[in-house]
């Protein structure tokens, strides 16, 4: 049943009484902004004949700039982003946990989407540990005032950046960064990544992967990737040959739920 939201009023538009309930629930309408990840999300489909046509991102916001562009200043767009995939992130934050010798870690640099409630889960279980987090400008206050929590926070520095890869460090996680970046970016991505690791350097890699079997969910979240980034939800064979064509090998790889990988890397003329 459709529900109306707009009556046409002379020359224009108006709410009607449900449109009015919903401007009106404070909780909703802080969560629910046109210029938030969520409406940019929801919205990203108008842009799909363009992706299918080209390849590229077919979704603009309304200032016309694509979405990765857009977030490098837009506070709103990029922190509503940040919020929602950091949430997301409590559901493998334990298999991370679980996946790597991080007692053995003595500083760590992190970077991508989703790393404020690892480094949470991390610090927690291993108070030694140093990080570093590497993100955009836009996304800091979200991060320190939103994600992290008060006891890891300080522990913890944060670090402005422009590009997409962290970097400093032996150890270096890298977090859901791929699923933003198409192909040819993505591996240059990884090869600066591994271009900026010391000879015994270690990357880790987690990413979401496209499940084998047909998943609605997956196949609309993949849609929606192509359509804001050009990019969408690969394959762990993919993902793997990603890698190897940016110069990694892979030591490791831990399945951590949800359809996450947990990759450990090595440059390819490393140990």
């Amino acid at each position: 049943m459709a529900i109306g939201l707009l009556e046409a009023d002379g020359d224009g538009h108006r709410l009607t009484a449900v449109s009015e309930e919903l401007v009106e629930d404070d909780h909703s309408s802080d969560e629910y902004h046109l210029g938030g990840a969520q409406a940019a999300m929801d919205l990203s489909l108008a842009g799909l004949p363009h992706t299918l046509r080209t390849g590229g991102p077919g979704y603009r916001t309304a200032g016309g700039d694509r979405v990765a562009t857009a977030m490098l200043a837009d506070e709103r767009l990029a922190g509503s982003a940040r919020a929602a995939v950091e949430e997301e992130a409590r559901w493998v934050a334990p298999g991370v946990s679980g996946a790597y010798d991080w007692a053995s870690v003595t500083s760590l640099t992190a970077g991508g989407h989703g790393v404020g409630t690892l480094v949470n889960a991390l610090v927690k279980e291993y108070p030694a540990l140093r990080v570093r987090i590497t993100a955009l400008p836009s996304e800091l206050r979200v991060l320190r005032e939103e994600i992290l929590d008060t006891d890891v926070a300080p522990r913890v520095d944060l670090i402005s950046r422009t590009g997409p890869v962290p970097h400093g460090g032996s150890t270096v996680l890298v977090s859901r960064l791929l699923e933003r970046l198409a192909d040819e970016d993505a591996v240059l991505a990884l090869s600066e990544a591994a271009g900026a690791l010391p000879a015994d350097g270690t990357l880790l890699l987690v990413e979401q992967t496209r499940p084998a079997a047909p998943d609605e969910d997956a196949a609309l979240q993949h849609l929606r990737l192509a359509c804001l980034f050009g990019s969408g939800l690969r394959s762990q064979e993919e993902l793997e040959a990603l890698t190897d064509r940016a110069g990694l090998r892979i030591r490791r790889r831990e399945d951590v739920g949800w359809d996450h990988r947990l990759w450990v890397l090595d440059p390819a003329g490393g140990r």
